[in-house]
């Protein structure tokens, strides 16, 4: 197999699991809540904090059976089914071979993979005619199981090991003013590929992160601070910077629509929307988010501001964690100082290299206004239709939280100038037949709305854009 095909495969298969573990990420919001509400300074409400600690403590379970589900073909409810009951299989042997491990959540991120390993293979066999009358699941969900067992020598021998590895990087590289830079632009430049959940979700396989998720305490609080500076101050200064620079050149301003974004990242953290709209499009503006992101993870660490993060390191995050803190109060000023160093130096990137979206002068733009997109999910979807070319054009399609992966017949016959006027905050072609769409909140149920459309119509859409249809 060529290095660049095994390249992109391997690249595909992380890009999934990374999709496969937002699913148990965005519980974590919803445990925070609850955890903090029951505590004696806010109600006071014991079975609130209990029932938060309870979604912490289970969160390896919740990992295994969203990884299984995650990355199954049509999210079978059986291999998810099979990711729970692999995971009590192989943590609870683990357990009975070597007592003592801090080993729960590397037991659920292997039992999650391997179930959707083996089922995936298992469907591709030829099975005798004698089994062939059993539940198509069946070998799957009995062989995931077997090789999970067998799984229980070879992590009982290396896992101490790479656990003392692990919590060592944790605890002594990451927690370095150096350290902490390095891991601040890794976690951003991975963003594109969907891969920093699954940094994140490797680092916080240490000891001391696991009890804090036992003890239901903020995660990485050792050099996760630097985040709160960018994600609530930063990325909002460099909204300001792109509607400056859109006012200056006479184009339309979509104030409101930065607006949203910028209050999107400051309040809950969710910085996709920003982040996509200039990664493809303007790669130095990304590179500069970057690296200003390591620089606030190195400076937080260097003051010795210690502030984790439950989920997203957005104004909701930083409430909750404030109290667990050291230094948490420091974050604002240097959060004022990251917007305007976000806002300068974004508004002097821009006046070099423009942000290479496609729009027509303000003036041009004026008579477009009154087409406001549809807010109807429905109809939302019949414009996109349309403008993709019509459902004979579209072939496979996937939704990643805020982006919508297509793969199209021809794309000539994609408008892209319309896409603007739909709500979609930014887009790249990726060859002549794959487009990914950023369209925010909407790519849900977008991408909800076209399958029913095919279905409707009977035509079979893929979940592969990357993959080429036989006959291409």
């Amino acid at each position: 197999m060529p290095v660049q095909n095994a390249r992109k495969i391997l690249t595909q298969s992380l890009q999934r699991l990374g999709y496969a573990l937002l699913l148990p990420v965005s519980i974590l919001p919803l445990a925070a809540l609850l955890y903090r509400l029951g505590q004696p300074d806010v109600l006071d409400l014991a079975v609130l904090s209990l029932a938060g600690q309870a979604l912490f403590s289970q969160m390896p379970l919740i990992y295994a059976v969203a990884i299984a589900f995650g990355l199954s073909r049509q999210g079978q409810g059986a291999q998810a089914l099979a990711g729970a009951v692999n995971f009590l299989l192989l943590s609870s042997a683990l357990g009975t071979l070597s007592p003592g491990l801090h080993a729960d959540m590397i037991c659920g991120l292997l039992a999650g993979l391997t179930t959707a390993l083996i089922c995936s293979w298992t469907r591709s066999l030829s099975l005798p005619n004698w089994l062939r009358p059993l539940p198509e699941e069946l070998p799957g969900l009995l062989l995931s199981a077997l090789a999970c067992l067998l799984l229980v020598i070879p992590l009982a021998l290396l896992w101490p090991l790479l656990e003392q590895g692990i919590s060592l990087i944790a605890s002594d590289l990451l927690t370095t003013p150096f350290g902490a830079f390095c891991y601040g632009v890794l976690n951003r430049l991975l963003i594109p590929l969907g891969l920093h959940q699954v940094l994140g979700s490797l680092v916080g396989l240490g000891e001391s992160n696991l009890q804090a998720l036992a003890a239901a305490q903020p995660l990485h609080e050792g050099y996760v601070a630097g985040l709160y500076p960018v994600i609530m101050f930063g990325l909002p200064g460099a909204c300001f910077a792109i509607w400056l620079h859109r006012q200056r050149m006479q184009r339309l301003p979509q104030g409101g629509l930065l607006l949203t974004l910028a209050l999107t990242s400051a309040l809950v953290g969710i910085t996709e929307p920003i982040e996509f709209l200039f990664a493809f499009t303007a790669p130095w503006l990304f590179l500069a988010h970057a690296l200003l992101t390591g620089l606030s993870l190195a400076i937080c660490s260097g003051l010795g501001i210690k502030v984790g993060s439950y989920f997203s390191a957005g104004l909701l995050d930083l409430v909750l964690s404030y109290s667990t803190g050291e230094h948490s109060f420091w974050l604002i000023p240097l959060g004022i100082l990251f917007f305007v160093a976000y806002a300068l130096l974004f508004s002097q990137l821009l006046e070099h290299a423009p942000l290479s979206l496609p729009s027509r002068p303000l003036a041009e733009e004026l008579p477009r206004l009154a087409s406001v997109a549809p807010t109807d999910p429905q109809m939302l979807a019949i414009q996109y239709l349309k403008v993709l070319g019509g459902m004979d054009n579209l072939q496979a399609m996937s939704v990643c939280l805020t982006r919508l992966s297509l793969r199209v017949r021809d794309m000539a016959l994609v408008d892209q100038l319309r896409l603007t006027s739909l709500g979609c905050l930014s887009w790249i072609a990726l060859n002549e037949h794959q487009l990914v769409l950023v369209l925010g909140p909407n790519a849900g149920l977008v991408e909800g709305q076209l399958r029913m459309l095919a279905d409707r119509q009977s035509v079979p859409l893929g979940f592969e854009p990357g993959k080429a249809p036989l006959g291409l």
